[in-house]
């Protein structure tokens, strides 16, 4: 990966010449005894060399007139000459900046990150959602989990409950970027920022870069967004940017492959954190109902449209964590009612009507949707996005193309809260990662009377 910027750095020597210039003089004596002849005669002398100096005194002041007038014509001569040297070099200065072609706008230069991709190869991006880390030992009072999920989620079980799982997917996909649609954490239990600090930690182990948004759990924790968004930023695989619009953590990330613009991620902060602790709403901007404050819509806005008006052929992603209602619109072909789902879930690998390249599973209701009349969504449409990342339901895993564009729930990687359950009897018999099969087989469980599970 390369953070494309261009930083010039500029030396300038400058020396300097100093040029002294001295002068002498010399005295003279006449002696008083000289005799009144030898004194008339020196007069005389004096009278002659009085004469003869006045003359060569007219003679050098004549002298040293044409010199000086002589110098004075040279000085202006060569005082032209350098006018006129200077004014050329000035005319070939301007001569030579002018025929200096203005570099053309690059469309590599607007994401905020690149990650390039080898020639030849084929991109892979793993999406992952809601690891969700629950550090029971955080719990802010005796009774919140219960004995069997207390020992069940102990720090020391994250490898059994998580870890284990990414990196056996991640060792038999070798994804290019791993994008994580949100709640990292559960942020009401990690108070300390201890286990976003082990997970960021965990992720950097695997030595691929990695994307991350935030759900509408993390900023429960009492460090903070601002806190979580600096330990991201600083991560060394972690591909994170705090900016000042609405929420925590909004950017885009380009890949690139020989020199061209493929596709851009927008890593977007869908928010509706309610339970966001006040060290997160202290930064101004932390949102806790769901959806896209106006500045996100601009910023995003404006971007892709720039990257359009050079490359129209780079494909546009959006990714956070709360599904737009929209989503629903997408599964009605499957059967999907947006009712009863837990009971009647729809394992779309097992239909005969499945649509090729769909895939997936249904097994619950959309909860907290937003953007109803779909006007967010038209205009991400306009802007010629053809797939929306999400996740946030723990039990969904589907993967549909409506309208050219396909809507993806981001697979639920960890047996944290509520997790994904699937009947492993109906799962796709050609499913080549034992790893996600067995995520989809975890318990089904939730975290007792928590307020919003997922």
């Amino acid at each position: 990966m390369k953070k494309y910027g261009l930083l010039l750095l500029s030396l300038l020597l400058m020396l300097s010449l100093l040029i002294s210039c001295g002068g002498g003089g010399a005295s003279e004596s006449l002696s008083e005894s000289l005799s009144e002849s030898v004194s008339e005669s020196v007069s005389e002398s004096q009278s002659d060399s009085e004469s003869v100096s006045d003359s060569v005194s007219e003679s050098v002041s004549e002298s040293e007139s044409e010199s000086a007038s002589e110098s004075e014509s040279a000085s202006e001569s060569v005082s032209e000459s350098a006018s006129e040297s200077e004014s050329e070099s000035e005319s070939e200065s301007e001569s030579e900046s002018e025929s200096i072609p203005e570099p053309e706008p690059s469309a590599l230069d607007i994401p905020d990150f690149l990650v390039e991709i080898p020639k030849g190869r084929v991109p892979v991006i793993l999406h992952l959602s809601d690891t969700q880390i629950v550090d029971s030992t955080q719990q802010r009072s005796p009774d919140r989990l219960g004995n069997t999920l207390y020992n069940y989620w102990l720090p020391e079980n994250k490898e059994d409950r998580c870890y284990g799982y990414i990196r056996e997917t991640v060792e038999t996909v070798k994804p290019d970027l791993i994008v994580i649609t949100g709640d990292l954490v559960y942020g009401e239990f990690d108070d300390n920022g201890s286990a976003l600090l082990d997970f960021i930690d965990f992720m950097d182990s695997l030595g691929v870069y990695w994307a991350p948004v935030f759900g509408n759990h993390d900023n429960e924790s009492a460090m903070g967004a601002d806190w979580q968004c600096e330990m991201l930023s600083s991560s060394s695989y972690c591909l994170f940017e705090q900016k000042t619009l609405t929420g925590n953590g909004n950017y885009s990330v380009g890949i690139v492959q020989e020199g061209e613009l493929l596709r851009v991620f927008y890593m977007l902060d869908s928010n509706g954190c309610g339970g966001a602790s006040s060290a997160s709403t202290a930064n101004g901007h932390t949102k806790t109902s769901a959806g896209f404050g106006q500045d996100q819509i601009d910023w995003f806005t404006s971007q892709i449209n720039a990257i359009r008006a050079i490359s129209p052929s780079t494909k546009i992603t959006f990714a956070y964590h709360i599904q737009q209602a929209v989503f629903q619109d997408a599964y009605v072909k499957y059967g999907f009612t947006n009712s009863g789902t837990a009971s009647n879930p729809i394992n779309i690998d097992r239909l005969e009507n499945k649509a090729e390249g769909d895939f997936g599973y249904l097994g619950a209701d959309l909860k907290g949707a937003w953007d109803g009349d779909r006007t967010v969504f038209r205009l991400m449409q306009s802007l010629g996005a053809d797939s929306i990342l999400v996740g946030h339901e723990h039990a969904n895993s589907a993967s549909v193309v409506y309208g050219g564009i396909r809507f993806q729930y981001g697979q639920k990687s960890s047996t944290y809260d509520r997790a994904n359950y699937v009947n492993t009897t109906t799962a796709p018999s050609s499913l080549p990662i034992s790893t996600f099969a067995r995520m989809r087989a975890a318990i089904s469980t939730g975290i007792s009377g928590s307020p919003s599970p997922s």
